[in-house]
């Protein structure tokens, strides 16, 4: 084969298939500011958040000036408003692609290389770290500080939110190497792992042949790792065999580093990293677990059901006395992240061992979590709706006023204007997120039709009985969230 001089691989293929294939995506990709050009920008809007939440006033907790004041703040408004829910979205549709723009890689970026011309011993994140459970643990704690100290309607809270996350990845780029803190810290690193594998978009190597008569590998060699253009995969992946989005940042330095145009970004049929029999790390069903208590209480808008749904840390707060808000965030934090889900996910695995007794309790959880991925994304993009519905209709007052104090004196205190509503009633909108979630849990089910079948193929001893049991877990959080979903 020869390949050096040879034609643009890329022109091959439908331009659906392989959008580096339009020459003008194909120059903007290649040129050397990308993508940074693209990080700075949105540093700079990092930057701004910060500022226009520092200082800002706080209210009791679930008072309703707390409430409104949440929604004319900008940095408020756009994070947990804009971005948050939009970023659901882009990992569904799209994979990783809010990491090829995040500000935090770019400063890991930075400081890692002011790490290494200062003669830092820069190293690998330790073995014990690369599980991902310290990723879990930092999600959790965000839950935790949103459930304890309100930092979604806090802008203050907020700013210091963003703050600490810029620390975090200035401290691992200087102390470690290869983008340890978008693979082993990143508080939202497992959740893009398991929605990106829903996406309908793939970056991949166009003709194995010519990577295999390469032998430069410029796209994955480690001499190349401190290039700014062109370098080797800064995740430690190997392109030419990457079958999953789930890592992949989609940062395109591969893309730059090859030199005959082998690799290609486009479409391919949804929900194709959801594989039976993945070997999975402990992480993804643990973040499952916690998610699935999490859009049990956003989808609860009713409040007659959240009281109910809420009442065993109620009735802990009664029997212990706690007054303290924070105190009874964390209660209500512990009971929606934990306790309830993991009771779930319990009982049924439980169940599931009971009927396959020579089956390790730990299989279950091996087997089946990924499966759910499609039910649990299509929930989170529900929520979206709410929250998008709620905060909208006003978009343009955090803009106007981005620090929020004079749009909150004209509204709360002077009420000169009223606050902007929801742009359609609950009882109208409730009907997208029901069809989304009947979608989801359709390829939860189809999925799970596909595991069972890996199993019985590769010969695995699981009961009838038990082979039921994922199924009924299913219909059983599908009924759940159909359930809140249709009281709103």
């Amino acid at each position: 084969m020869i390949l050096s001089g040879s034609p643009s691989l890329s022109s091959k293929q439908a331009w659906h298939l392989n959008f580096l294939g339009l020459p003008l995506i194909r120059w903007i990709v290649k040129r050397p500011f990308y993508p940074y050009i693209l990080q700075a920008g949105a540093l700079g809007f990092f930057l701004l958040l910060i500022y226009f939440g520092w200082g800002q006033p706080t209210f009791d907790m679930n008072s309703a000036a707390e409430k409104l004041y949440r929604k004319l703040n900008f940095t408020t408004f756009v994070l947990w408003g804009l971005w948050w829910p939009s970023m659901i979205w882009v990992a569904v549709f799209l994979g990783r692609a809010w990491c090829h723009v995040c500000p935090l890689e770019l400063l890991m970026n930075l400081s890692e290389r002011l790490g290494r011309k200062l003669g830092v011993s820069q190293r690998f994140m330790p073995k014990v770290f690369r599980n991902g459970l310290l990723i879990v643990a930092a999600y959790l704690t965000v839950q935790f500080s949103v459930a304890s100290f309100h930092i979604h309607r806090a802008p203050h809270g907020a700013t210091l939110f963003l703050i600490s996350l810029a620390v975090l990845a200035l401290l691992c780029g200087f102390l470690f190497t290869y983008r340890s803190f978008c693979s082993f810290v990143c508080p939202v690193g497992v959740l893009l792992n398991c929605y990106s594998r829903n996406a309908p978009f793939e970056l991949r190597t166009i003709d194995r042949g010519v990577c295999e008569g390469c032998r430069t590998r410029d796209c994955r060699s480690l001499k190349t790792y401190t290039r700014w253009k062109g370098r080797g995969c800064p995740s430690l992946l190997n392109p030419p065999k990457l079958r999953s989005n789930k890592d992949c940042l989609l940062c395109m330095q591969c893309v730059k580093a090859c030199p005959y145009d082998n690799i290609r970004f486009g479409t391919r049929r949804f929900f194709q990293d959801i594989v039976p029999g993945e070997s999975l790390s402990m992480a993804i069903p643990l973040f499952l677990v916690i998610i699935t208590g999490f859009l049990t209480y956003e989808l609860t808008l009713n409040g007659e059901i959240k009281a109910i749904f809420l009442a065993p840390p109620h009735w802990i707060e009664n029997v212990m006395r706690i007054t303290d808000a924070h105190w009874i965030g964390f209660l209500k934090g512990a009971w929606v992240l934990i306790v309830f889900p993991a009771a779930i996910w319990i009982i049924f695995a439980a169940l599931y061992r009971l009927f396959s007794p020579r089956m390790k309790f730990s299989f279950w959880f091996k087997a089946y979590p990924v499966a759910f991925v499609p039910l649990l994304a299509a929930a989170h993009l529900s929520k979206s709706f709410d929250k998008w519905n709620a905060w909208l209709k006003g978009v343009g007052l955090p803009f106007r006023d981005p620090m929020g104090k004079a749009t909150f004196q004209a509204i709360y205190v002077d009420k000169i204007f009223q606050e902007p509503g929801a742009i359609l009633t609950t009882t109208t909108l409730r009907w997208l997120p029901t069809l989304v979630l009947v979608i989801g849990g359709f390829v939860t089910l189809k999925k799970l039709v596909q595991t069972d079948l890996h199993l019985r193929t590769n010969a695995v001893a699981v009961s009838k009985i038990s082979g039921v049991v994922p199924f009924a877990m299913a219909i059983f959080i599908v009924c759940i969230y159909l359930f809140n979903v249709w009281h709103w």
